[in-house]
């Protein structure tokens, strides 16, 4: 005996339309496939819809720092190369400008008298040394995305 409830039972009202599943019972799992989407603009032929081109990032023909310091086409970009060792050089002069504080904090507790003063120079020096790398990286990295809207616009203008 069956259960009024249940999807075969006949007594049951049956939505109208093609069976879900098989058997006539409610529609199974779906298969994984592709997702449909929305379909793409323009005429779709009989090979089927227009390939979609995709953003390529730019090809890189560098010529090495002296090679762009000696372009004058400036079609290469020397600043951008000259970065990394600006930021290494950057990060050293922190490092023992921050060395430096915690010497001098050193040297005034060793005079018996300030030594509150030499204690929060201690306590600061990793303060000090994080907000001045912060304001180096934010300065580089302003001068990167300058430097990277420049060649985009430049590939932009070639495809043109």
């Amino acid at each position: 005996m069956t259960n009024p409830s249940d999807p075969g039972h006949p007594s049951r009202p049956q939505a109208p339309g093609p069976p879900g599943g098989p058997y006539g019972g409610p529609p199974g799992p779906r298969q994984p496939g592709p997702v449909p989407g929305p379909r793409p603009p323009g005429p779709v032929g009989p090979a089927g819809p227009p390939e979609q081109q995709s953003w390529a990032p730019p090809e890189r023909t560098d010529k090495g720092l002296l090679g762009a310091l000696l372009d004058a086409n400036f079609d290469s970009l020397v600043t951008p190369k000259l970065l990394k060792v600006f930021y290494a050089l950057s990060m050293v002069m922190v490092t023992f400008e921050c060395l430096a504080i915690v010497g001098l904090a050193i040297w005034i507790i060793s005079l018996d008298f300030y030594w509150a003063v030499a204690v929060l120079l201690i306590i600061a020096t990793p303060l000090i040394w994080f907000f001045q790398m912060l304001f180096v990286r934010i300065l580089m990295e302003a001068v990167v995305v300058r430097f990277k809207q420049a060649e985009y616009l430049r590939i932009i203008k070639d495809k043109v």
